[in-house]
């Protein structure tokens, strides 16, 4: 009796620690998962309370709600003419002189070529919208769809190739406008936002930052672009980029991009650029700029050093247009300008962006270098010739292959790998010879880079082309012409 009772109390006990030894980690899995729920709830908790006390969210949406209804869609229609078709020709082809007759086409014949961009509502009350030249160039007809869905008939104000701004006005009550804020007060790291009509999806807003400023693509004569990783996409040309205050800052145009689509590589014309241009196109209906007459070109140490002069900065004049305001004014090849109208400019960019918007007959004052001395020079500032850009594709900004037989491209680092160049080129690539051309015949082939036409270096399609319209009144064209080799060739160029 005795023993049965001590054995089980054994039992019991060897029974109670082989459950312990079994049941203990699941007892300590449940422990962990009950504190583990415990800390995933409070951490839950802890994000809840920081949302509510969180604001980016907040001003992204008050921004987008305040300007979304300026933004709209930019539609149009352009009628291209096609050859008419001779069917009489047609099937006297096929079937010979037994062919059916009376199926001649008669008339000039048209496809319809559909286009898409984006634009801002700038005054609501006389209904004018902002938009990119390259959007609404050559259009036969212009839609503008509002942020409600309602769709007007849009008449082209005025455009500026130069720029690639637009502005189109509509007729209708009930606008609602967005204000164009001061772009030379953003700076990198700033958030704004993108709206538009990427791939024809209106009303998108996208995120990003400032991510860079004053950047040249070399596509046209004044670039002076805010860099933004902010998404921007086909059809967004046109739309606003706008800062945290709900002010256009920037009007998008353009991406950086190997595959066509948005790499974060997105760039919008400066609102400061703009408000320039569209107050001068609504008021003329087109821009018209400051003219020095100089060819220019910017300054690097060595070239400084040889020139002597203190440092890098400035623009240095290889070249004075006969007769211009700069030549009045006593300027001459190799002075350093760098100074206009009391503000210091540190490249060419720069000097022609300042340049083009001093008014015409306005008198200043350039800041010169010359053999060391630094000199004050008087000017009346003149008016751009209409032609200075003649023969210049006014929907890319690049050089039409007519006067010269030429189509030229910035030589960009993607177009060099392409074409085989090494090293640090600088010029316009080759992108096209018209057959039976003295270009042609001249031995200038797809590929070739050229850096320099007469006197003037260029490094851009839009310089290349400013030194063609500086030419007009010339018989012959001397350009100097880069091989693969690293051979360099001066060929004259007959005009056609």
């Amino acid at each position: 009796m005795t023993f049965s009772a001590k054995a089980a109390r054994y039992l019991v006990l060897a029974v109670g620690v082989a459950a312990g030894v079994f049941l203990a980690p699941m007892a300590v899995e449940r422990i962990a998962y009950a504190a583990e729920k415990g800390s995933n709830v409070a951490v839950r908790e802890e994000l809840r309370g920081l949302s509510e006390r969180e604001q980016i969210s907040k001003l992204f949406r008050t921004v987008a709600k305040a300007v979304k209804p300026a933004v709209v869609e930019v539609r149009v229609k352009k009628r291209q003419a096609v050859p008419s078709v001779d069917m009489d020709e047609f099937f006297r082809r096929f079937f010979g002189e037994q062919a059916p007759r009376g199926g001649r086409g008669e008339g000039e014949r048209y496809r319809v070529l559909q286009g898409l961009g984006s634009g801002v509502i700038v005054d609501a009350e006389k209904g004018y919208v902002l938009t990119n030249h390259h959007v609404v160039v050559d259009a036969d007809d212009v839609e503008v769809v509002l942020a409600d869905g309602k769709k007007l008939d849009a008449k082209i104000v005025g455009g500026d190739w130069q720029t690639d701004l637009a502005v189109v006005k509509v007729e209708t009550d009930g606008l609602i406008d967005a204000l164009l804020g001061d772009s030379d007060k953003m700076d990198v790291g700033d958030w704004v936002l993108a709206i538009g009509s990427p791939e024809g999806l209106p009303q998108t807003v996208t995120a990003g930052i400032i991510s860079a400023k004053g950047r040249k693509t070399g596509g046209r004569p004044y670039e002076n672009f805010l860099q933004t990783d902010a998404a921007i996409n086909h059809g967004n040309s046109g739309g606003p980029l706008v800062n945290m205050r709900g002010e256009v800052i920037g009007i998008n145009s353009a991406i950086v991009s190997r595959t066509g689509v948005n790499e974060g590589l997105g760039l919008a014309i400066p609102s400061n650029m703009a408000k320039h241009v569209m107050e001068q196109l609504i008021s003329n209906g087109k821009v018209v700029r400051g003219y020095l007459g100089v060819t220019i070109q910017n300054l690097n140490e060595p070239l400084a050093r040889s020139f002597d002069l203190p440092d890098s900065k400035g623009v240095l004049v290889t070249g004075v247009v006969e007769g211009s305001p700069a030549e009045k004014a006593g300027l001459k090849e190799d002075d350093c300008i760098t100074h206009v109208a009391g503000k210091p400019v540190k490249d060419v960019d720069e000097l022609r962006n300042r340049v083009a918007r001093i008014k015409p007959d306005e008198k200043i004052e350039l800041k010169v270098l010359r053999g060391g001395k630094d000199l004050t020079i008087p000017l009346t500032v003149g008016q751009q010739p209409g032609d200075m850009y003649a023969g210049v594709d006014a929907g890319t900004g690049r050089p039409q292959p007519k006067r010269f037989g030429l189509t030229v491209a910035t030589l960009t680092e993607e177009l060099a790998r392409r074409y085989g160049f090494e090293g640090d080129v600088k010029g316009v690539v080759v992108t096209d010879v018209e057959a039976g051309s003295d270009a042609a015949d001249k031995g200038l082939r797809l590929g070739m880079v050229i850096d320099r036409v007469n006197s003037k270096t260029v490094t851009t399609a839009a310089e290349f082309a400013e030194a063609v319209g500086q030419a007009k009144d010339a018989k012959s064209l001397r350009v100097r012409v880069l091989t693969r080799d690293g051979g360099k060739q001066y060929l004259m160029l007959e005009r056609e």
